[in-house]
């Protein structure tokens, strides 16, 4: 095919996507590039909004990246922007694009005659849309934050990119972002988002981390959520999953094999129909034995099993989704009217409280629901525990932490405070000088508990705004990052999920201090519809 022929191809942006563009490959060699076939389920089926969870590894932002640069040389004054979790990985991004467009007329040693009219077609579009500077074509623009081509069009970067408009954005590593900068999360949603008008397009796409909590988390949910509809408006999501099997590479020759773990894992994917080589098994297995932990999490099978890991420094999550995996989370019981009831506390008068359910018999320990509010009185919390009396039964003991006890200001305890509330079968457990006694003690009562499909419901916060779940505290809680202001890295985290985590705790150490036993109840609970 020559020049002129393959000049008649350029209206295809598929054949132009196959043809035009040299990236560099993962061995740092050149290479034409192509749509693998992860890829080309994403072209064929982008819509104006595109929520993408995903595998290590599988060439998206690649995609994206060529996709960007072949909007911007073939649509006058078309704008792009790219958000990443950090300015040098945005710049990352840009840098892959600004290799495509340098490479345009590169033709490669010993290249056939169709390869030399591809170069030769690549310089006809490098002159058009670059701009000549020291005497060579190049982009307008910053070299490291924005490239402006000579149509008008341009592709800049950043870690938020509020105002302007775009006509594609594209949001990597959204969920680094919601757990490490929540801040800068919401500002992604309600800025960046917002700078796209209905015709443009948007893709997210991440590798998930953080749990069932976090922008991230919930933008990924309407996406799944909008499968479910006959049509999708412009402004809605649509939602793509690529498992780490959708990558052909992620397979290994030879022999040998896996644990009995590893081997019950591939026969429950099995069973939901997921047929796996004895080389991706064996890629699998071998892989897992150096991710451990956060294999799930950076390759998984199932969006539901990337949404079921934590985050780096996680203090319950192997112990949630191992419970997970058993049925224990989200169960759907009656509690038992014949053993007493019990609420664990963490305190805050105006500030955050947290408040679990619990019951404890025949060696499990099973938590029924969960509250947590912030700024809200004492009267609140009094309320929310009548409530529960009356769907319940009588509690027989409220435990709260040790500083309960404390006198404020004005000579009132919080025990005394709950008393005048009506709220009488306090017990304050004694504080436990080291947090991490604390920490194992729930640690062990939660290999042998189950969680009521209640505490999975989130509340919605006095903003508006969507509260986690207690089971999602759990999940969250962890220990500080390295270098954060004030901790060590043994410190657990004060956040958002600390208050439900040390609740839940508490409900531990009151076991631990054998505050929990049978006790004769002033009348006989009833039994309520779960």
């Amino acid at each position: 095919m020559d020049t002129e022929q393959l000049q008649g191809r350029l209206d295809d942006p598929l054949w132009r996507m196959q043809h035009l563009y040299w990236i560099e490959n993962k061995a740092g060699r050149m290479q034409r590039f192509t749509l693998n076939a992860a890829q080309m389920r994403l072209h064929r089926g982008l819509w104006n909004r595109n929520a993408v969870l995903k595998a290590r590894q599988l060439g998206i932002s690649t995609y994206v990246a060529m996709l960007m640069l072949d909007s911007c040389l073939f649509t006058p004054n078309f704008h792009a922007g790219i958000i990443d979790k950090s300015l040098p990985d945005a710049e990352q991004k840009l840098a892959k694009v600004r290799f495509a467009w340098e490479n345009l007329d590169y033709a490669p040693p010993e290249a056939d005659a169709g390869e030399r009219a591809l170069a030769y077609l690549g310089g006809l579009i490098k002159q058009r849309t670059g701009a000549v500077k020291k005497g060579e074509l190049h982009p307008v623009g910053d070299a490291r934050t924005r490239m402006a081509f000579a149509n008008g069009s341009d592709i800049r970067l950043g870690t938020t990119l509020r105002g302007g408009t775009l006509q594609l954005l594209h949001v990597s590593e959204l969920a680094h972002v919601s757990v490490h900068a929540p801040w800068r999360a919401r500002e992604i949603r309600t800025g960046a988002i917002n700078t796209v008008p209905a015709n443009g397009r948007i893709i997210l796409e991440s590798t998930h981390e953080g749990g069932r909590y976090g922008v991230n988390y919930e933008m990924m949910l309407q996406a799944m959520e909008n499968a479910a509809k006959d049509e999708l408006s412009a402004l809605d999501f649509r939602f793509f999953f690529f498992s780490w099997f959708d990558n052909p590479e992620y397979t290994l020759s030879g022999h040998g094999g896996w644990s009995d773990a590893t081997a019950a894992y591939f026969e429950k994917l099995d069973s939901a129909g997921t047929r796996l080589t004895h080389g991706q098994k064996l890629w699998y297995a071998r892989m897992e034995r150096t991710m451990g932990a956060a294999m799930r999490q950076e390759y998984p099978s199932t969006p539901d099993e990337a949404f079921a890991t934590g985050n780096d420094g996680s203090i319950y999550g192997s112990r949630i989704a191992l419970l997970r995996e058993q049925g224990r989370i989200g169960a759907d019981f009656s509690y038992n009217p014949a053993e007493p009831l019990y609420t664990a506390w963490d305190l805050g008068l105006s500030d955050h409280t947290a408040i679990w359910l619990v019951q404890s018999w025949g060696g499990s320990v099973y938590w029924l629901n969960h509250y947590a509010a912030n700024q809200l009185p004492l009267e609140h919390y009094a309320e929310k525990m009548r409530e529960w009396e009356h769907r319940y039964g009588p509690v027989a003991a409220h435990f709260l932490p040790h500083d309960a006890a404390h006198r404020d200001p004005h000579g009132q305890s919080y025990v005394e405070s709950l008393a005048r509330e009506g709220i009488h079968a306090v017990r304050v457990v004694p504080r436990t000088p080291d947090v991490w006694r604390g920490i194992n003690a729930l640690r062990g009562i939660l290999t042998r508990s189950w969680f009521h499909r209640d505490t999975l419901l989130r509340r919605t916060n006095l903003r508006g705004e969507q509260e986690p779940s207690g089971l999602t505290c759990l999940e969250m809680y962890r220990t500080a990052p390295p270098g954060a202001s004030g901790a060590c890295r043994e410190a657990p985290l004060h956040d958002a999920a600390s208050h439900s985590a040390d609740a839940a705790r508490m409900f531990a150490e009151a076991l631990s201090h054998g505050l929990v036993a049978p006790v004769n109840l002033h009348r006989a609970p009833r039994r309520a519809k779960m």
